[in-house]
């Protein structure tokens, strides 16, 4: 396969492209943190990380990650201190 051929673009248009790609990276992350804090929650209402894993066609143990990584993600949103026995974290600290 020949080598790709350098795309030679205006600036204005290179910086559009560019805050294009990141907006679309930021919805991204914040969709798949999202969905995360979604597992986690489910899991806390009962919903085995088996059911979930089932019904996702992937493991456990990546329901039980996304799980922790969501708990962390709903902290982080809720301005819970995590080395605080999860108590809310005000202004004043």
């Amino acid at each position: 396969m020949p080598p790709k051929k350098k795309v030679d673009l205006p600036d204005h248009v290179r910086e559009a492209v560019l805050e294009d790609v990141a907006l679309d990276y930021k919805q991204a992350t914040e969709a798949q943190e999202r969905y995360k804090i979604r597992i986690y929650l489910a899991i806390q209402q009962g919903v085995t990380t088996y059911e979930i894993a089932n019904d996702l066609g992937v493991s456990q143990s990546v329901v039980s990650k996304w799980s922790r990584e969501g708990e962390q993600a709903r902290n982080r949103r809720l301005g819970v201190d995590p080395d605080r026995s999860g108590e809310l974290v005000t202004n004043g600290g």
